[in-house]
């Protein structure tokens, strides 16, 4: 009887779930995405959004715009990455939405650079707990990656 009492007590933990998007770009040989370089977004073909494919009936490419240097960087290293770190997460860009408002405040991207909103001071504090975990789960791998790839160089 006192085991019902203290299971009875324990206040029920809520459900969390990661409040994040997560993006696959497509880089094709005919994309000459480095003149983008000043510019303040870079457009990428999306082929995934959280693991479902985008659909294209128009015929045309239709492009999304990421953040600069950001997604400029992550093109410019690409060739380099994909070897590594596989196509798949090399053409990954994870973004971190509020925990309130389910705005966009973060994006991660393979180079592991983090954009975030200029107008949020501190955007850790904007996510929810798995979202944090989540995303120092990917900066890890992220880190892991790159320094395969340092190491990969050192040798050469």
């Amino acid at each position: 009887m006192s085991n019902n009492k203290k299971t009875e007590n324990v206040a029920k933990m809520r459900e969390t779930k990661k409040k994040k998007n997560t993006y696959v770009v497509h880089f094709s040989a005919l994309n000459n995405l480095e003149v983008f370089e000043y510019c303040d977004t870079t457009p990428m073909r999306v082929v995934t959004v959280n693991g479902k494919s985008v659909q294209n009936i128009s015929g045309w490419a239709s492009m999304t715009q990421f953040p600069n240097p950001g997604a400029h960087n992550m093109v410019t290293a690409f060739k380099k990455l994909q070897p590594i770190m596989g196509e798949k997460l090399a053409s990954t860009i994870v973004e971190y939405l509020d925990k309130d408002t389910y705005e966009p405040i973060a994006m991660l991207f393979p180079t592991n650079e983090i954009m975030c909103r200029t107008d949020v001071v501190d955007f850790m504090k904007r996510l929810n707990h798995a979202s944090r975990k989540d995303l120092n789960r990917q900066i890890q791998i992220r880190d892991r990656m790159m320094r395969k790839m340092l190491e990969n160089n050192k040798q050469k």
